[in-house]
């Protein structure tokens, strides 16, 4: 099937995860960033000291997820998805009604727990659990409402707090959570099986729930669908998988949040105006989208495996450009190249949960990755702050940078042969 087949053949289920990761939005640091001048304003707080209080937040919110994130085996999607979605709305709820310091710090922490966690989480696990033919052009379609997010967003939250204030721009987001993303995922989700999916040939079994034993078969009947074997995260961090895929996911994180924190400045370092360097970002969001869609037929061809080593391989060219000096087309070239490396980490990275550890402990498996993506981009900006302090530039950082990605991918080539647990 193409995308448009597959999406016509399972619209409701694939909506849903494009709904899901585009209202985490909510809790991405493209949105939380625009409220931060009220917050100092209105707190009477440095930004120095709302970074702090943001990078504890955005911790915590990854310590919590290991634990929240594997319930989705054991409860039933419905019911996981009610529950994340009912979270990102008591957390901005929280944040338009901040009255204190401490309240600031619980709203942070639950916008960055359910939003940029737990919503992302539900979308892509459901996606890579539920297909296995078109698991790519799944994950693919659901993680468009990432760019849909980045283009609509920022633009609507900028809008609001600028025309009628922070608080009411997150009451009018609260608003918007329960009219839409609540009873529209209720919508999709009602009377929804692995019955229901299609694929190029059609999956047998059910999987609202949790799955269970030998219940799921491939269509050839010779396999397990989605493994039986249930993983316990202390058996995760035993394998030499782990070790393999974490870096990556720590380095991608890593630097996309530090490249977006630091824009202006890296801007102000080329001589470019923040406006063009602003419009310029346009590439990331175009590139991010297009290579999302383009992985996933590559994915269901040649498999995870194959693409995983070179996710990173476009943000260090990238990187490279951005050195080579300040002409004013480099800034979409750069963006476009960091965009190839965001359409394709997610798809990628997805897919390769599932098909190293299987489907049946996914939640579980993508707990902890997700855990260490969150911590990686709550160290971003203090790394690069550190750094910028004591008198380096964005070149020399990013020499740094690049030296760490080859390392990384030739770790990678020459464990290309280890096979899946």
């Amino acid at each position: 099937m193409n995308y448009l087949q597959l999406f016509r053949a399972n619209t409701r289920i694939l909506s849903f995860g494009i709904l899901l990761v585009f209202f985490s939005s909510f809790g991405q640091t493209f949105v939380v960033s625009l409220y931060i001048p009220s917050f100092m304003d209105h707190f009477g707080i440095s930004s120095g000291f709302f970074s702090t209080m943001y990078a504890f937040a955005t911790l915590l919110s990854a310590s919590t997820l290991v634990f929240a994130g594997r319930k989705i085996d054991h409860v039933p999607l419905v019911r996981f998805s009610l529950f994340v979605v009912a979270g990102i709305m008591v957390a901005v709820i929280l944040l338009a009604l901040s009255w204190h310091l401490v309240v600031l710090f619980i709203g942070i922490y639950l916008v960055r727990l359910f939003g940029q966690g737990l919503l992302s989480h539900t979308a892509l696990t459901t996606m890579s659990r539920y297909f296995k033919k078109a698991r790519g052009k799944a994950i693919g379609i659901a993680y468009l409402g990432f760019p849909l997010g980045e283009a609509v967003f920022p633009v609507l939250v900028a809008t609001g707090i600028a025309v009628a204030g922070w608080r009411e721009t997150l009451g009018i987001s609260a608003l918007l959570i329960l009219l839409v993303l609540l009873p529209v995922s209720v919508f999709l989700l009602s009377g929804l099986s692995r019955r229901s999916i299609r694929e190029d040939s059609p999956s047998v079994g059910d999987a609202s729930g949790p799955l269970k034993g030998d219940e799921y078969q491939n269509s050839t009947g010779d396999d397990k669908f989605g493994d039986t074997r249930i993983w316990s995260q202390k058996q995760v961090l035993a394998t030499k998988w782990f070790y393999l895929i974490a870096p990556t996911v720590f380095l991608v994180g890593f630097l996309q949040t530090a490249l977006f924190f630091f824009q202006t400045f890296i801007a102000d370092e080329n001589q470019w105006s923040r406006e063009w360097m602003a419009g310029s970002i346009v590439a990331y969001a175009v590139s991010s989208f297009a290579f999302s869609i383009a992985c996933g037929p590559l994915i269901d061809r040649f498999g995870a495996r194959r693409l995983f080593p070179f996710i990173l391989l476009p943000l260090a060219m990238g990187l490279g450009v951005l050195a080579a000096g300040n002409h004013l087309w480099i800034a979409p070239v750069y963006w476009l190249l960091v965009g190839f490396t965001g359409g394709m980490n997610a798809p990628v990275t997805s897919a390769l949960y599932a098909e190293i550890y299987g489907t049946r402990s996914l939640g579980t498996v993508r707990s902890l990755f997700t855990f260490v993506m969150v911590v990686s981009t709550a160290m971003g900006p203090v790394f690069y702050s550190f750094f910028l302090e004591r008198g380096y530039g964005f070149d020399q950082i990013h020499l740094g940078v690049i030296i760490v990605i080859i390392i990384n991918m030739i770790f990678k080539y020459f464990n290309r042969k280890v096979p899946a647990v």
